[in-house]
């Protein structure tokens, strides 16, 4: 039955692997976004993931597949796993040789979409506990803290030049990602 939708709005994007939705600046006016609950500056942006990255879809491209937007999200979070599967995350640890943060990176600008999945926790679980707090700074990065006992204040200054650094920049909003979903919780504000 996809099949049938897919001429509608062709090309790669017509391929449901490539359906996403990712972390995007409000300020991006992308057509088809969701809230995300206590964020001022971030959305979840939906589109397709092609060859040169993320593209926003159109609001006539959803009308087109006539899913509507829940379903094509659930559907997209469930692709962005193939993302998280590709990313290792490198740990960063204090003196006492406790895990600081984690951080995500990749060449290709999958990482904003990747703390979607719905696999994102169990990533962390044994290392940075059951709920975590995620900084994405571009579509390239993204900062992992430990809910609990964190000190994730203190990374406001590596948050920011890794916004700065980028064609690409996301936000300097702090999310918590927990079995309940993914909430705003803070800002890194500037120096």
């Amino acid at each position: 039955m996809l099949a049938f939708f897919a001429p509608a709005y062709g090309g790669e994007s017509a391929d449901e692997k490539g359906w996403r939705v990712w972390l995007e600046p409000k300020s991006s006016h992308a057509a088809v976004t969701l809230p995300i609950a206590g964020a001022e500056r971030t959305v979840v942006c939906a589109g397709f993931l092609e060859a040169d990255g993320p593209r926003a879809m159109t609001k006539a491209e959803l009308t087109a597949m006539g899913i509507g937007m829940d379903r094509f999200a659930a559907r997209a979070r469930g692709n962005a796993g193939a993302d998280l599967a590709r990313l290792t995350p490198r740990y960063e640890r204090n003196r006492q040789r406790v895990i600081e943060y984690a951080e995500l990176r990749s060449e290709k600008p999958v990482v904003a979409s990747a703390v979607l999945a719905p696999k994102f926790l169990e990533l962390f679980k044994d290392t940075l506990g059951e709920k975590v707090l995620v900084a994405v700074p571009s579509r390239f990065t993204a900062f992992v803290f430990p809910a609990l006992a964190g000190s994730y204040e203190d990374y406001g200054p590596m948050v920011r030049a890794a916004l700065r650094e980028t064609a690409w920049p996301v936000s300097v909003e702090v999310f918590e990602v927990s079995r309940e979903g993914v909430r705003c919780v803070g800002r890194y504000g500037e120096p």
